[in-house]
């Protein structure tokens, strides 16, 4: 009966504007929030309501990844030495935002179409490498 038997795909996708910022929900993988500005893609797990003074943080983030480039790149190479060839080629696939509120803590993502499936996870906090695991 009409309006009980409304399916999942005909449910409005919740989205939300902060400037230039479109954040979307993603009913995927549990479900999770995801935007980006510029480059960047960033993902938000774990939590069904969006903090939007997360947007203000994104610049430190930002500067983290830059100022810990060669850092990220070492971190990227010693993961490869079992798995690949270090070819020095890498890329940001998406950066995790769910614990920067409350932890100052981030999960960077990095791939790359020579490392076949492998995926390189670096987790970041105060803007100092915390940890990195390779996994496919």
């Amino acid at each position: 009966m009409w309006p009980f038997n409304r399916s999942q795909a005909n449910l409005p996708v919740p989205r939300i504007q902060i400037g230039d910022v479109q954040v979307v929900w993603q009913d995927v993988l549990n479900g999770h929030w995801e935007f980006s500005t510029g480059e960047i893609l960033y993902t938000l797990y774990d939590n069904p309501i969006f903090d939007v003074s997360l947007i203000n943080e994104l610049p430190i983030v930002s500067q983290w990844i830059d100022d810990l480039r060669s850092q990220i790149e070492e971190e990227i190479k010693k993961q490869l030495e079992v798995w690949a060839e270090w070819t020095g080629d890498y890329d940001l696939v998406v950066v995790d935002v769910s614990h920067l509120i409350e932890k100052r803590e981030v999960e960077l993502s990095y791939a790359h179409e020579s490392w076949a499936d492998l995926g390189i996870n670096i987790i970041v906090a105060e803007g100092k490498i915390l940890s990195s695991e390779a996994g496919d």
